[in-house]
């Protein structure tokens, strides 16, 4: 049981009282959805989940991300385009050098939030 006053949560039933249009009026839309399973899809890699908590205060160029990981280039450069695919990292191109960056302020939240429950 958490430390707060938990909520009293509304009950739901095909039986009973539905609410099932309350319910459908406050989910997330499909894009949102598939964005949001996107960012656990991320997190499920540990390789990955540690690229984005390096990235959390940093732009980060390949050749410095290996050097972190300690992992080959090759890999390191496999796991970015993914969280590129995923739309989670960007970069941004400084003469021959490419950053990575976090996109999104919301992901960077959530990964502080999950490393402060975990603590």
């Amino acid at each position: 049981m958490s430390c707060c006053k938990e909520k009293k949560l509304i009950r739901s039933c095909c039986e009973d009282i539905s609410f099932i249009s309350d319910i459908n009026k406050i989910l997330p839309t499909q894009e949102t959805l598939v964005d949001i399973s996107n960012v656990f899809k991320a997190l499920a890699d540990p390789t990955r989940a540690k690229i984005l908590y390096a990235l959390i205060d940093y732009e980060i160029c390949v050749g410095e991300m290996t050097n972190l990981l300690q992992i080959p280039q090759s890999h390191v450069s496999h796991q970015l385009r993914i969280l590129k695919k995923y739309g989670i990292v960007d970069f941004e191109k400084d003469k021959k050098m490419s950053f990575y960056f976090i996109k999104d302020e919301y992901i960077k939240e959530l990964l502080k939030l999950i490393l402060k429950e975990k603590k």
